[in-house]
This record gives C-alpha cells, structure tokens and sequence, in this order.
C-alpha cells in the first residue's frame, strides 16, 4: 500500500476528529499532558560517566571495571586535600586521623589512607620525633605527600549506584565542615564523586538557563518571521505551545523509566524546543494561506490537514530514522539521547495533528482575508526563488564543492575523550583536581594485572623482575609493586616469613596490588594521546612475552579507557553516519516509489554535515561522545525542509511549469520553512550559553548546520529540481 494514500484521506474519516470535537480533543490531551507534567516534578538531575559511553559488551571498559571490583577501587574515589606550614606537624597529623575515623563510620566507605594513618599502622603512633615522622612519610607516603605544606586523604569508595554515590559526596562536604581544622589549615576535598555531584548541580542550573534562553528565543523569532504569516497576533504562539507540551512529556517520561536529567541529555530539551515547532509551524502556515484563500474555518482545516500530514509524517520519520541510528553503536548515552528526542519529535507530531487544528478552530474568529501586501521577508523569499532560477548550476556547483571539503574536512577533526573536560571549568571539585594534578605524579597510570596459580614470594619476585624491565622504557618514570613496597618496608621481598610480612601490611596498601590470585603493577607516565597509548600498550605486551609470563594478564587504567574511547568515538561516528543515510534513503524509497525524491532530499544534509566538518576543522573543536551524535542529528532534521520544499513542489507543478513552481514553492512554503530553521537553530543556539563547554560547541555547531541546511533546502534543492526537470539528469536519476 502506498504510504501516502493514508495520509490523503477524505474528511469523513476520523483523522478529522480535532475538526469536528475540538473541544473535546483539547481536554482529553490536556489531561494527558498534565499527567507528564506532575509526572516530571519527580525529574531527578545526576552525572554521567564512563560506562555511559561504551557499549555493554566493550571488552576492554569490562576489564577497567573489573580492575576496579577486584582491587577495591572505584573511579569515583574521593581526596581531601590538607594544606598547612607543615602537614607533617603533630597537631595536623591528628586532625587527619579523626577525620578519618568520622569518614570510615560512613555506609559506602571502605577506607581511607593518608600520611598520618600510614605512619600510625606503620609506627603504632605518631611519633614525637620531627625527623623520624619526616623520613617515614616521605618513604612510605611520598604518593599522598608531594610536599610538606601539602597532603591528600584518600577515601575509597565502595561500587554503587550514582544517586547514592552523590549524596556520599555531598555527606563529605558536611562532615568537613563539621570536624574542625587547626588553625591555619585549609582543607578542601575532590575526586570522582564530588565532581558527578557539582556536575549534578550544574546540570540542573543548566537546564533551567537553555530552557530559559530557548522559550525567549522562540518567542522572538515566531514574533519577527511567524507574525507575518498569521492573521491574528494572539495565534503567533501556538507552535511554541505544542513545542512546549512535548517537552514535557519527554521530561515527564524521565522518572518513570527511572532515568536521570544528565550533561550528555540535558541538550534535549533546548532541541526538542525548536525542533518541535516545524510541524505545528507547517500546518498553521498552511491552514492561514488557505483562509486567506477564501475558505471557511472548517474547509481550510480539512484542506491543511489533507495536504500537510504526509510531509509531515515523512519530515518526522526520516528525522526519527536519522536519530535511530545513533543506537547502531549501541552507547549508553547516544541510545536514550535519541530515544528521547524521537518520543519528543512523534509528541509533537500528533499534537501539531489533532491539538493544534482544535486550537487553531476554536481561536478562529477572524473572517476570510484573500491576501496580504508582501513585506520584507516574501520579498527576500522571492528574490531567492529568481536567484535559484537563474544561477541553477552554479549553485549546485558550489553545493557540490562544499561537500566534497566537508568530506576532507572530516578526516582532520581531533578527538577529545577526557571527561573531565567536558565539565565547566569553574567546578570547584575540578580546579581542585587539576591542583593535585599538578603537584602529585603521576597522573597517567597503566595497572598491569598479572594472575598467578598463588601469591608467594616466588612469584611476586618474578613480577618485580618483569615490573623493573618494564619500568626501565624512558616512557616510564615510576612504577609501583608489591614486591617494591616490601623492599621499602623490609629491604627486600621476605621469603621465609612472606605470608607475615604480607599480613602486616596496611589494608589500603595489600588491597591496592593483591585480589585473589592477582598481582596488579602501576607504570607511570606521561603518555596522553592515542598513538602514546597504543604504543606504551604493545611495548607492555611484548615485554610479558620475552620475559615470558606464563599466567593471564590484562592492561587497564585511565589512559587505555581514554585512548579505547578514541576508537569508540570514531568508529561510532562513521557507523552511525553510514547507517543514517541509509536508513533514510531506503525509508524514502519505500514511501515515495521514487529514486528521485528519495534523492533530491539529500541535497541539503550532506550541505549540513559538510559545513558543520569544515567548522569543525576551522574553529578547532574536538569530537566528543555528545557532538558525535550531531551527524545523526543533522541528517534527521536537516531533510525536514527538504521534504517539505520538494513536497509543495510536485504539488505546485501538477498545475505550473517548473520555474513558476519553484517560485511558489519557495514564496509560500520558504516562510514555514524559515520559521522552523530559525526556531530549531535558536533552540541549539541557546547551548551556546550553557556552562558545559561540551555542550556549547555542540550548539554552534548545531546551529550553522541548520543554517547551511536551510540555504540548501531553499536553493540547491530548487536547482536540483530544475535541473532534473530539463533533463539533465533525467538519464541518471529517473529509474521509475
């Protein structure tokens, strides 16, 4: 069955419900909305974190997962940080250990090491002597002792569920300010879990502030452009009215699936804003032409509907196609990212076709108007129909150009994988963080994690052996093992009295290299970017092949998670790229029958997407795990207005010749056209304004696709139209 026929059915059928019940259709949807509205009071705002984004099955993060299970770490550890004359000094020393014993008595705590509670297991006590404190901390506690006005208290924290892990974090901060320092000591605290939860706090600040931002934009531009379409003032804002109700059942559906509001889906409500309005955009600019046509409330509804409803329902598809394909990868945060905005995209759809035309036929006491004089914006819209008709071939010409730049452009954008850099700069948990960064080495480390049929003093011995050969590559500057904290402690790895040595141990240090029957070692270095990761990883590999290790063994740590992250990244983008296009081609040749008009439509995202890479390229901004979906993104609702030029085409040309089609087509649909380019890019341009720096480079860029995809949809795809229909392409693309 034609896909089409559906759409064009008579009045008589119950697609014209909102017509003849408008009253009654308005109060059953508003009940409903109202129900995701009460529904969205419960919407609860977190952090995202790595395993967000890699897909379940990811082999290596399962390893970086299983590091941390097995060893008692968890990413999200915390670090306070203590700063005096001298940490070192009695009084100081005690302050850390009865913070400490407050912080162990916490549910969700495992641990805590600090100088003070290292020289205490070591020592028995705090020793009197200055010298003897001084040279024990230095030997043994050198990794949480940079220097002597400066120490850290690491607090481990136990695997848990993120709403968990942030009240934790925010249960710290408390008992911070609850044990009071000496005098002249500062303390502040940081890590994984105290950065998701100022993230957290951002992210709701966020969301509020681009929510904001997008509704005034809206207004401003559906005031500027939409006014001239429509006969009463009052209706200007009803576009925003549905975009607004299918916000909030997108909002609304986040607490009952049980989902947070994060910085990775935060974006979907300053897009879902714009994007919505196309639809109600669209129909009431068809409704208003056909009243100024002539025909009555109820005709010119029917007439709308009958005419708008297929490119509707064709410009909302091939935009939920384009966002299903960013599920290909099978990320975490790209499948709900789409998923969301494709709920938010069908809400809008099925209310731009039943509460709308209630709304619009309830509103209506206007009479028939046959025209209006044109303003500035028809003018404008009408010298761009002449250009295209005149300049047909060179703009396609320079559209295929931009294109093939976009492509080469493609090739040299850089990727950026650290998170934290994702975040807004000013967090206080991450300028802290970037302190110890730059006091305390190494910040790079790569766990090597050795398994042995038994710990013994054999085999640690040979791990040291393999840990000191590894350690001599100049990329490594440090390493740490049990076999070398043994020789710190006794002066060399004890065999005779191996098992007690080991039982002596600090728990926090035995936990931190023994689990079960594995022996983990740390590398430090400097390596940053993919390449350094990959080579450092082989380098490992093939010593533990001439050394001749015969047990299993695995590589982790922050930078292999980073570097793995790269390859996800752009693997994932080109995957999903691929699966967009062709989802969306064979989607349009199955509804349309047609090489042509399954064609024609692509015009004007791959203008999008080639300008967005070319920006990319220009502007310096990195690929991250958000802006990866933007290709996706762009594809989806880019087509949008091509479907809608292409649709009021043929229409158009079933009664005219083609440059008189193509000049109506651009005159009478470009306004709604406009509208929704102008809306859809304020709703992305008002990311610019987030504190997320990941989130403002995804709005600008966003924002000059939609802009380029506009100029596509108003010129090239005219050109191609009249191109095709002179029959210089006719051979090539007309297959039926």
């Amino acid at each position: 069955m034609n896909v089409q026929k559906v759409f064009y059915r008579d009045s008589e059928s119950l697609l014209m419900l909102p017509v003849e019940r408008p009253l009654l259709t308005i109060l059953l949807i508003s009940s409903v909305i109202a129900f995701f509205i009460f529904s969205a009071q419960n919407l609860e705002f977190g952090s995202a974190d790595y395993a967000d984004s890699f897909p379940p099955w990811d082999a290596i993060y399962r390893q970086y997962e299983l590091y941390y299970k097995d060893f008692g770490y968890t990413p999200e550890n915390v670090y306070i940080i203590v700063k005096a004359e001298d940490v070192l000094s009695r009084d100081v020393m005690e302050y850390m250990l009865s913070l400490q014993k407050v912080l162990e008595g916490r549910d969700g705590v495992v641990s805590t090491s600090s100088p003070a509670s290292i020289l205490r297991d070591v020592l028995g006590d705090i020793p009197d002597s200055e010298e003897l404190v001084g040279e024990t901390a230095e030997r043994l506690a050198k990794s949480l002792l940079p220097e002597r006005s400066f120490a850290l208290i690491s607090v481990q924290i136990e695997s848990m569920e993120n709403d968990r892990l942030m009240e934790l974090a925010e249960e710290i901060e408390r008992i911070l300010q609850f044990v009071s320092p000496p005098p002249g000591v500062v303390v502040d605290v940081t890590g994984g879990a105290v950065l998701m939860y100022q993230i957290a706090k951002a992210v709701e600040e966020d969301v509020y502030r681009t929510f904001f931002i997008a509704s005034v934009t809206m207004i401003a531009v559906l005031v500027a452009v939409f006014s001239g379409v429509v006969r009463s003032k009052l209706t200007v804002l009803f576009p925003l009215i549905v975009s607004l109700m299918s916000v909030a059942v997108m909002a609304g559906l986040l607490p009952l699936l049980g989902l947070q509001m994060t910085e990775y889906n935060s974006a979907t409500i300053p897009i879902l804003i714009g994007l919505a309005i196309d639809y109600a955009a669209q129909l009431q600019n068809r409704y208003e032409e056909e009243r100024r046509g002539g025909r009555e409330v109820d005709e010119a509804l029917e007439e709308a509907l009958n005419h708008t409803r297929f490119p509707l329902f064709m410009a909302m598809a091939t935009t939920v196609i384009g966002f299903a394909s960013m599920c290909a990868p099978g990320i975490p945060s790209l499948f709900w990212f789409s998923f969301l905005l494709s709920v938010g995209l069908i809400t809008a759809f099925l209310l731009s076709n039943t509460f709308l035309p209630s709304l619009l036929k309830l509103s209506d006491r206007g009479g028939r108007e046959e025209s209006i004089s044109p303003g500035i914006l028809e003018k404008l819209l009408t010298t761009i129909a002449k250009v295209t008709i005149a300049n047909s071939r060179k703009i396609l010409a320079l559209t295929l150009i931009l294109i093939v730049v976009g492509a080469y452009a493609s090739t040299h954008v850089e990727l950026e994988t650290n998170r934290r850099k994702y975040a807004p700069p000013d967090l206080p948990a991450l300028v802290k963080f970037e302190e110890i960064e730059r006091k305390v080495s190494p910040q790079y480390v790569y766990a090597l994690v050795l398994s042995t049929e038994r710990i013994d003093a054999e085999s640690v011995v040979k791990a040291e052996e393999l840990a000191k050969y590894i350690s001599s590559r100049e990329e490594i500057y440090d390493y740490d093992s049990l076999g070398k904290t043994l020789e710190e402690y006794y002066g060399a790895i004890p065999a005779e009295s191996f098992s007690k040595a080991i039982d002596a141990l600090p728990k926090s240090i035995y936990s931190r290299f023994i689990s079960g029957n594995q022996l983990a070692v740390y590398f430090y270095t400097n390596t940053q970017t993919e390449e350094e990761v990959e080579k450092m990883m082989r380098s490992i590999e093939n010593d533990l092949r001439f050394l001749e290790w015969d047990g299993d063994y695995y590589i982790t740590g922050f930078p292999v998670i980073l570097g793995h992250l790269s390859e996800v990244l752009f693997s994932s983008l080109n995957l999903m790229t691929l699966v967009a296009y062709l989802l969306i081609v064979t989607f349009l040749l199955l509804a349309y029958r047609s090489v042509v008009r399954a064609i024609i439509p692509l015009i004007s995202i791959s203008v999008a997407v080639a300008s967005m890479n070319v920006c990319m390229l220009l502007m310096g901004i990195k690929q991250t795990t958000i802006s990866i979906a933007l290709n996706s993104i762009v594809l989806g609702m880019g087509i949008d207005y091509s479907i809608h030029i292409t649709e009021r085409y043929f229409e158009e040309r079933g009664k005219f010749g083609v440059e008189e089609s193509v000049k109506r087509t651009v005159e009478r649909t470009g306004k709604a056209v406009l509208t929704s380019a102008l809306t859809t890019a304020g709703g992305f341009g008002a990311l610019y304004f987030s504190t997320f720096p990941v989130l403002s480079n995804f709005g600008i860029l966003a924002f000059i696709a939609i802009i380029f995809s506009l100029l596509a949809a108003t010129s090239a795809v005219p050109a191609l139209l009249i191109l095709y229909e002179k029959n210089y392409f006719r051979e090539i693309l007309k297959m039926t």
